[in-house]
This record gives C-alpha cells, structure tokens and sequence, in this order.
C-alpha cells in the first residue's frame, strides 16, 4: 500500500507541475486558413481564441485586422478599445509604416519595431509579394488579467485583383519572451508524459 501511496504521490506532483509549466507556452493556431475578404471590412481576428469576424464594426476583444484581401491592414479590430492590442512589426514606428515581411527564424521581441497608436497602412506589397506565403510580427496585449505583452507571428497569403488572401497560421509565447518566426514547439509533452504515468499506475493498481 505504501508503494501505490508513493506512486500516486510523485503522479501527483508531476501532474501538478505539468499544468504550472503547460501556463508558460507558445500558443498556437495551425492551418486555420481563415479568407481575408477582398473589401474594406476584410477580417477581423481574436488571436487569443481563434474568433473572426469580417463585419464592418470589427470584433469585440479583436486584434488584428488585415482589409482587402491583406494590401491593407488595421489594427483597430475592436473599436470599442481604448488603445490598440495589436501591434505588427513595421519598417518604422509610424502609425502608417508599411509591414515587414518577416524570414524564417526571425526573433519578435521587444526590440522589433512597432508603431504606439492606432493606425495601418495600405501598402503592404512593397514587402509581400501577391500570392506568396509571408510572416507578420506582432505583439499583442493578452486579456490575461495582467496586460502581459506576448510576440509572435501570423503567416499569411496576401492577394490582389479580388482575389481573397488567407490567415493561415500564427503563434505567441504568452509570457513576454521573444519568439521566433515559424517557431512553434510541442508544449504539451510533460502532459502526455503524465498521462502516460498514470495509465501504468491504474494498470498496476488492476493488478
């Protein structure tokens, strides 16, 4: 008995600091693939849950906002907000500074350059070309109760001609530490590992 007691035990402490670690992590939406309408209300995006909206009063809690098919961008997606949550990497802090088209690898951090107000540009194929995959870094204001400031990316496909883009993929390390583009690791294995201890415990408490 004491042995199932110790085993229950370190499962216990295990599991406990699986969740406090899993609270530390890149939060990540893959393949999502979301159409970024070729008009002026385009789509907005809570990056935090996954929820869009392409309505012409944006999106509640809402982030980034990529107009007309991603030639332009706004980053006033909930225009119910006192200051802006989202913030993309530009070529210069201008609130109309065009985006940069990030490399794989890129660090986003608080050292890349991002604009303080409201405000998008119209413009962004000067660094995207129609029809390619590219990277946007952002950094964004997280509704954690604490107003921590993650950074991350979102891979895109802008397009022109009426032609839809698409939001495709995007990542944030939710404790304020830089993160690389493309970057998204598997910050679930501790669970599993977890998981896997307690099914070995259940199967030798059947025996």
């Amino acid at each position: 008995m004491r042995t199932k007691t110790k085993s229950f035990k370190a499962l216990a402490a295990l599991l406990a600091w699986s969740v406090t670690h899993a609270n530390a992590a890149v939060i990540s939406f893959v393949d999502e693939d979301i159409p970024i309408p070729a008009d002026y209300s385009g789509v907005a995006v809570n990056l935090e849950t996954g929820t869009t909206s392409t309505t012409i009063a944006g999106l509640s809690g809402g982030d980034l906002n990529f107009v007309f098919a991603g030639q332009g961008f706004s980053n006033d997606a909930d225009e119910t907000a006192d200051t802006p949550s989202w913030q993309p990497v530009r070529e210069g802090t201008g609130n109309t500074d065009v985006l940069k088209n990030l490399g794989v690898g890129v660090a986003v951090g608080p050292s890349s350059t991002y604009s303080t107000g409201y405000g998008g540009s119209a413009d962004n194929f000067v660094n995207f070309t129609p029809g390619e995959k590219g990277y946007v870094g952002f950094s964004v204001v997280l509704a954690d109760g604490n107003d921590t400031v993650a950074y991350g990316w979102v891979e895109v496909t802008f397009q022109n001609n009426d032609i839809p883009g698409v939001i495709h993929s995007w990542a944030f390390e939710n404790t304020g530490e830089p993160l690389a583009v493309a970057a998204i690791p598997e910050p679930t294995q501790n669970v599993l590992l977890a998981l896997a201890l307690a099914a070995m415990a259940m199967r030798r408490r059947r025996s």
